[in-house]
């Protein structure tokens, strides 16, 4: 017997594997790749079965650090709660206003491009992150992108990175 819907209780739910768009991370562009997710016939509700979630945030955190262009105001939210941190203890360890870095998070301010470096730098020391040498630091570009489009597969050892669709 399969799983029945939390939300009417009356049906059992249909699996499939789908591409979800994951706004739950905050970031507009994170697609979710081969993702089983389980649907109600009845109202339409849904759930989406994640596994290994905290690999899951770790890689996205990964492939926004790795980007070459100056973080979004998304993006910088995003790392900021990936490191755990409220607005006022980021600004504390950036030492920044919390207003600036409100400023950052909202877009109406870009990051500088000192502050962005250290951040990348605080997610790879608070949570280790493979293959990013130092020197690519040097390699951010001034110049302000729409965020990252971030497309992530599950696979045995987490979650990878997926090329984007020509």
């Amino acid at each position: 017997m399969g799983k029945t819907c939390r939300t009417c209780g009356k049906t059992e739910l249909t699996s499939s594997v789908e591409t979800y768009l994951y706004a739950e991370s905050g970031l507009p562009n994170v697609t979710l790749v081969g993702i089983e997710i389980r649907r109600c016939s009845t109202c339409g509700d849904y759930e989406i079965v994640l596994p290994r979630v905290t690999d899951l945030h770790r890689a996205i955190a990964h492939a926004v650090i790795t980007k070459r262009a100056r973080l979004s105001g998304a993006e910088v939210r995003y790392l900021r709660k990936y490191l755990g941190w409220s607005g006022v203890d980021f600004a504390k360890h950036i030492g920044a206003e919390p207003s600036t870095v409100l400023n950052w998070e909202t877009d109406k301010d870009p990051i500088g491009m000192a502050s962005d470096r250290l951040l990348r730098l605080m997610v790879v020391h608070g949570s280790p992150v493979e293959n990013y040498p130092l020197e690519e630091l040097t390699k951010i570009e001034n110049e302000r992108r729409p965020p990252l489009a971030v497309r992530l597969s599950p696979n045995a050892n987490g979650w990878m990175q997926v090329p984007q669709a020509a």
